[in-house]
C-alpha cells in the first residue's frame, strides 16, 4: 500500500536513512526481522534497488522501534536523513521544504538540458540549412555547365554537316564539264553575294534588337520577352547591380531637398527586391504597415496568430536594415474610443485607429505628418496613391511578403 510521505521524498535524498535501516537489520536475529523487510535484509548487492529501498523506508516511517535502531547506526544525524528518522517537533515541514528544494533543483537542472539539446539542434539544423542551400548552388551551377556543354556540341554538329554539306557539293561540280562548272560556279557565287547581303541585314536586325534592348533596360524596362539569349544576361546584369547597390543608384539614398524619395530604376513596388533595397538605405525612414490588409494575404487570415507572425517578421526587418527603421503596423479596431499605441516585438508599433475610423485614413494622416522618408505596405490603391501624395514610396503587400517567404 503506497505512503504519500514516501513516495514524495527522492530516495537519495534520505539514502543515509536506508542504509541505516539495512544496518539495523543486519544486527537482527533472523526470526526478528519482520516478514515484509527479509528480501531487503537478505540482499546482498550495493544500492538497494528502488522498490525495496521504498519498502525500507515504509517500514521506518510506520515502525517507531525500527527507526530508533536505524538512529543508533546513522553516523550524523543531520539533514533529510536526520530529521526523517528523529521526528523532532516540524520535521515534516522541514523535511517537505528539503523535498521541494531538492525536486526544483533537479527540474532546473533538467531544463538547462533541454534548453542545451534545443540550442544544439538549431544548431545543427541551421548548418543542415546550410549545407542544403550550398548543394543547391551546386546543383545550378553544375546544370548551367550542362546547357553550355550541349549547345557547344550541338555547336560543333552544325559545323560538321554544314562542312560535310559543302564537300558534296564540291564533288558534285567536280564531276560537271568546264562549262557546267563555270555556270555553277557564277551562279554559286552569286548566291554566296545574296546569302552574304541577307546575313548582313539580319546582323544590322539582331545589332538594332540589341540595342533597343539595352536601352530598355538602362531606362528601368525589362527584357524577358525579347527571346534574345544576350538581352536576358544583359538585363540579368543590370538586375544584379541594382540588388548590389549600383553606386549609380547610391544616389536615390542620399538625403536631399531636391531628390524625391523614390526607388531606383527597375525596381518594382510588388517584387520582394524593392524590400532588399529598403534594407540597404543609409538613412532612417519610417514604414506603416496596413496591419489586416498584409496579414490575410501573409496567412489566410487576420487572426492573432497571423498578426504575431507579421509583428515578428517585421521585427527580423528592423534588425537586418542599415538604417534605424520606425515600422508601425495600423490595424482597424471596432472597440477603442480613441487611438491606441501600444510597442510590439523587437521594437515594431501596434496601432489601433479609433472606433469608426479606418487603418486606411490613419496611414494616410501618418504618411503626411512624417518629418521623415515614409515608406507604405498595402495591397490597397486608394492607401498607396493617397501616401505617394505626400512624398512617401508605397509598395504593394506582395513585396513585403515576397521577401519574407524568400529569407
Amino acid at each position: 500500500m503506497s505512503n504519500p510521505i514516501v513516495d514524495a521524498i527522492p530516495l537519495d535524498l534520505v539514502a543515509p536513512a536506508i542504509e541505516a535501516g539495512r544496518a539495523a537489520l543486519r544486527r537482527l536475529d533472523e526470526d526478528d526481522v519482520p516478514a515484509r523487510l527479509r528480501k531487503v535484509a537478505s540482499y546482498q548487492g550495493g544500492r538497494l534497488p528502488a522498490p525495496l529501498a521504498k519498502r525500507l523506508l515504509a517500514a521506518l516511517n510506520d515502525d517507531e522501534w525500527l527507526r530508533g535502531k536505524a538512529l543508533e547506526e546513522l553516523p550524523e544525524p543531520a539533514g533529510a536523513a536526520g530529521l526523517f528518522l528523529q521526528r523532532a517537533d516540524g520535521w515534516q515541514f522541514e523535511l517537505g521544504r528539503l523535498v521541494e528544494r531538492t525536486i526544483e533543483s533537479r527540474a532546473v537542472t533538467r531544463v538547462e538540458a533541454i534548453d542545451a539539446q534545443v540550442a544544439a539542434a538549431r544548431e545543427r539544423e541551421a548548418e543542415a540549412k546550410r549545407r542544403w542551400q550550398e548543394a543547391t548552388r551546386q546543383m545550378k551551377d553544375l546544370e548551367k555547365q550542362r546547357r553550355r556543354e550541349v549547345d557547344e556540341v550541338r555547336a560543333q554538329l552544325r559545323e560538321l554537316r554544314e562542312a560535310d554539306r559543302l564537300e558534296d557539293e564540291a564533288h558534285a561540280r567536280m564531276v560537271a564539264d568546264l562549262e557546267a562548272a563555270r555556270r555553277a560556279a557564277e551562279q554559286s557565287h552569286q548566291a554566296e553575294v545574296k546569302a552574304t547581303e541577307a546575313l548582313r541585314r539580319r546582323l544590322e536586325k539582331a545589332e538594332e534588337q540589341r540595342a533597343a534592348v539595352e536601352r530598355k533596360i538602362g531606362s528601368g524596362g525589362q527584357a524577358w520577352g525579347s527571346g534574345d539569349a544576350i538581352a536576358l544576361a544583359r538585363h540579368l546584369d543590370t538586375l544584379i547591380r541594382t540588388v548590389e547597390a549600383d553606386p549609380a543608384l547610391l544616389e536615390f539614398t542620399k538625403p536631399s531637398g531636391e531628390r524625391e524619395w523614390k526607388l531606383p530604376p527597375g525596381a518594382r513596388p510588388d517584387d520582394r527586391n524593392a524590400v532588399d533595397w529598403l534594407m540597404r538605405q543609409p538613412r532612417a525612414f519610417t514604414l506603416l504597415v496596413d496591419g489586416y490588409n498584409v496579414t490575410f494575404r501573409l496567412s489566410g487570415s487576420s487572426d492573432s496568430a497571423a498578426r504575431e507572425r507579421l509583428n515578428e517578421e517585421l521585427s527580423r526587418f528592423k534588425l537586418r536594415a542599415m538604417a534605424p527603421v520606425n515600422a508601425v503596423v495600423v490595424y482597424d479596431s471596432t472597440v477603442n474610443p480613441e487611438t491606441t499605441t501600444a510597442p510590439g516585438p523587437g521594437g515594431v508599433w501596434l496601432r489601433f485607429t479609433t472606433l469608426g475610423l479606418s487603418a486606411d485614413d490613419e496611414i494616410r494622416r501618418l504618411a503626411a505628418e512624417a518629418t521623415e522618408p515614409v515608406v507604405v505596405v498595402s495591397s490597397d490603391r486608394e492607401v498607396r496613391e493617397g501616401s505617394e501624395q505626400f512624398g512617401a514610396i508605397a509598395l504593394w503587400a506582395e513585396a513585403l511578403i515576397g521577401w519574407i517567404q524568400g529569407r
